[in-house]
């Protein structure tokens, strides 16, 4: 039996290809519909991107939505933070990203409480003093994608910066919607599950999977839970958990493994820097 920690989130650019205002109007609609799956079943739980820039741009428009929030994030079920925004570590100072931790760690305490994870899905490389600056708030994990060298072999390493300061850190093999459509393309889940297993299997080995369920400004299925139980119900050889990510680093299950980094992540070994 494998387990499978299925992590439903969005990925969220402010302003890309199309004008601010346009995606806010659809991060509202994302934000109505993932309080309302919080609501509607007490197992689902939703990562919002790590940056509390998208939860103010919702309450811009649904002030009297901070309430429900609030107590989601409280009950660690909707994961909000640690950063303020996601920035390009290489085009900002390093004070900019101090303050920027600093300002994110602040406003989610005002909401609940900051995810306790250095959460870096999509920057362009990553600076050697990262690691420094997740502990030196408390944190002592971090996600990430791009930059990872090929000598990283397996998803869970130790990265240490300059001054010798270390996190535990999780590589998102295949990227931060590795599986972004699980459910939409057709077939039986357990197949598509085999397909992504197989994909991660060379990062993984037996460890429990990270299964990342979202992409670029994308929303979950509603029904996303009954399509989890009617798989956990059969005999697919899979054991789905819908987690933060949060949940997923501390259910345990993987180690280092010795394997360890220093210094910057700028390598375009597996994805385009």
């Amino acid at each position: 039996m494998t387990t499978v920690h299925l992590v439903p989130h969005t990925h969220w650019d402010r302003e890309w290809y199309r004008p601010f205002q346009t995606f806010r109007m659809q991060l509202v609609e994302l934000v109505d519909q993932v309080l309302e799956m919080l609501e509607a079943d007490p197992r689902f739980s939703f990562t919002l991107d790590g940056q509390l820039a998208t939860v103010d741009d919702y309450l811009a428009i649904r002030p009297e939505a901070e309430d429900r929030i609030h107590e989601f994030v409280s009950a660690g079920r909707l994961a909000i933070g640690p950063w303020q925004i996601l920035m390009d570590e290489f085009l900002c100072s390093g004070e900019t990203m101090i303050r920027n931790l600093e300002m994110g760690m602040r406003r989610a305490n005002d909401l609940g409480g900051a995810m306790q994870v250095g959460y870096l899905p999509d920057m362009f490389g990553h600076v050697a003093q990262m690691p420094q600056l997740l502990r030196g708030v408390g944190i002592e994990s971090a996600v990430l994608w791009r930059g990872v060298p090929a000598a990283i072999e397996r998803h869970r390493f130790a990265w240490s910066a300059p001054d010798g300061s270390c996190v535990s850190t999780e590589y998102l093999a295949e990227g931060y919607g590795n599986a972004a459509h699980l459910f939409a393309l057709p077939g039986p889940l357990d197949e598509k599950l085999r397909v992504l297993h197989g994909a991660l299997r060379p990062y993984f080995g037996d460890d429990p999977l990270l299964a990342m369920y979202g992409s670029d400004h994308t929303a979950p299925r509603r029904d996303v839970m009954a399509v989890v139980d009617e798989l956990n119900a059969g005999d697919a050889g899979y054991e789905v958990r819908v987690d933060t990510l949060a949940d997923y680093l501390a259910a345990g299950g993987a180690s280092a493994g010795g394997a360890r980094w220093h210094g910057e992540l700028r390598s375009s070994a597996r994805a385009n820097m």
